[in-house]
Order: C-alpha cells, then structure tokens, then sequence
C-alpha cells in the first residue's frame, strides 16, 4: 500500500490521535496506555493519507511477547491490519530472544479471530475478566508479608506447579513448567511491593501479586488447597489493592478454573471472555512437565 507508511512512535505526533481512535474502546486504551508509558520504544503507529490509523506494540522482545494490534474500523479491510502483521513477524521472528507472540481477542469478535487464524494464530486458551465494587471484605486473622528475594524459589515453585495443574485440570493444551532463572529472580525482586506471601506456621502457603487495581497469579500450595488459605488471602489482597486507592478490583480467570466458584462468592462480577492466541517463531523450550511437582 502506497499510502500507507508505519513507523516508530512518537508521543508528541502520535498520543493525542491514538486516544482519540481508542476512546470507548477501554480493553484497547488499557494496552496502550501500559505501552506509552512502560514500553513506547516497542510501538509502532500506522498512517494512511497522512492520518493515524492503527498501532502495533510489544510488552518488550522477550521468551513470550505480548502483542497488540489495533485498527480504526472506518479504516478496516484495507490491509493495514496485514500490514502490521507482518511487521510484527518481522521483528519477532528476527528476536532470537522471542519463542513466541501472544495476543488477546474479545469473544464474539468472529472478524478479529478471522484474521488471526489466516495469520497463523491459534487460540491457547480463554479467561473471564472479573470486577469487584463495594466495600472490604472480612479478613481473618492470617499472617501476610510482602515477598522478599529468598522467597523465590518456593514462590515460583508454587505459582509454576499450581497454574500446572489447574491448566491440565481443564484440558488447557499444551502444558508447560518453566524452571527458575535469575531474570525472573530479578524482576520479582524489583516488583516486591507489589508481591505478597501468606504464612502458616512459618512456610509460605500462598503466593499472590497487585498491578493497580489488578490482582493477578493468586496460587495456594497444591497439597493444601482446600483449606480455606485461598479465600483468606484473596480477601487481604482485595483490601490492600482498596487500601491503596482503588475503587474496583480486577482480575483475570481461565475458563474451566474452580477458582471461579471462590470469586464470586466474594461478589467479583463477570464482565467478559477473552482469548489468548499464540504463533509460534520457534520451538517452545519449556519443559513440558516439572521435573518434580514436589514444593521443595
């Protein structure tokens, strides 16, 4: 296409029209908002005729990057969408640092899920986005701290083999366990504020993390799930996130998970089914099960 040009973004050229074209499309905004302000050096805007039209950007070039590819709809089934496609396979497949992209479809949107399949995506799984208004939850007397760096091990062991297992539990094909490595050591640590524990009798339980009014990879201990640790210790985490200023907490949960029951009995409403598609640059290298599902 001629007319049509993509490049790098520049938020004195690109910010204001970019907001403009998203405005009522919150899921939409939200992304961009968290690539303008984190990850502006990996977005990339198109303009047709002179006018922003759509953008493309990463959460960073890493082992699983996520991708957001966004098209005004006064501008769509003119190949800008392809466009942008393949210019993320374009750097992507270039990365050897990226395995993978990942990106996210509403469900009913038959046209976006359309093109990704033509594009060689294929949807991985699917998740509710929950929210929860109101006031604090009771909270029990539990003892919860904030995640400190020789914490990492058994958290990610727990986080790892929980998520393991609930991914089999409901058919989420295929499974993988990612070991441990020093970066995701370093990015826990960075990010410790926003990460918590929850203790009995001294050994960590529960492992859960805040993003804003976000709560997200809330895991129990596998061998004592069931015992009422979850609930607690959602309930802090809620508080906390309105402890901090929110009015609305969110989360995310796959379909098919039990802990879905555990939300809603806690007032979290659903507000929509999302899908997570995957292309693949190259071959996975996680393994595809624990060495050992043993918490050590």
């Amino acid at each position: 296409m001629e007319n049509l040009i993509i490049s790098p973004y520049k938020a004195e050229r690109d910010k204001a029209a970019i907001s403009a074209m998203l405005c009522g499309n919150e899921q939409f905004d939200e992304m961009f908002q968290q690539s303008d302000k984190t990850f502006h050096s990996s977005t990339f805007v198109a303009r047709y005729n002179g006018v922003t039209v759509g953008f493309l950007s990463f959460n960073d070039f890493k082992r699983q990057t996520i991708t957001t590819i966004f098209v005004s709809k006064e501008y769509r089934r003119l190949g800008i969408g392809t466009a942008l496609m393949a210019k993320a396979d374009q750097l992507l497949s270039k990365n050897e640092a990226v395995e993978r992209m990942l990106g996210l479809c509403l469900d009913g949107d038959r046209s976006s899920l359309q093109f990704l399949y033509k594009n060689g995506c294929y949807i991985s799984y699917s998740s509710y986005i929950m929210e929860r208004e109101g006031g604090r939850l009771p909270e029990r007397n539990i003892s919860v701290r904030q995640y400190e760096d020789d914490d990492y091990l058994i958290c990610h062991n727990i986080w790892e083999i929980s998520f393991y297992k609930m991914h089999e539990r409901v058919g989420m094909l295929p499974t993988y366990y990612f070991p441990p490595n020093e970066r995701e050591r370093k990015r826990f640590v960075e990010d410790q504020n926003n990460r918590f524990v929850m203790l009995n009798d001294g050994e960590i339980v529960a492992v859960g993390i805040i993003d804003g009014s976000e709560l997200s990879h809330v895991s129990v201990r596998p061998d004592l799930q069931g015992r009422g640790y979850g609930r607690a210790f959602v309930s802090f985490l809620v508080n906390e996130i309105m402890r901090r200023g929110e009015k609305v907490v969110k989360l995310g949960v796959v379909k098919g998970n039990p802990a879905k029951k555990l939300y809603e009995r806690l007032d979290f409403k659903e507000k929509s089914l999302h899908h997570w598609v995957t292309k693949y640059y190259r071959p996975d290298t996680r393994l595809s099960r624990p060495p050992s599902e043993k918490i050590l």
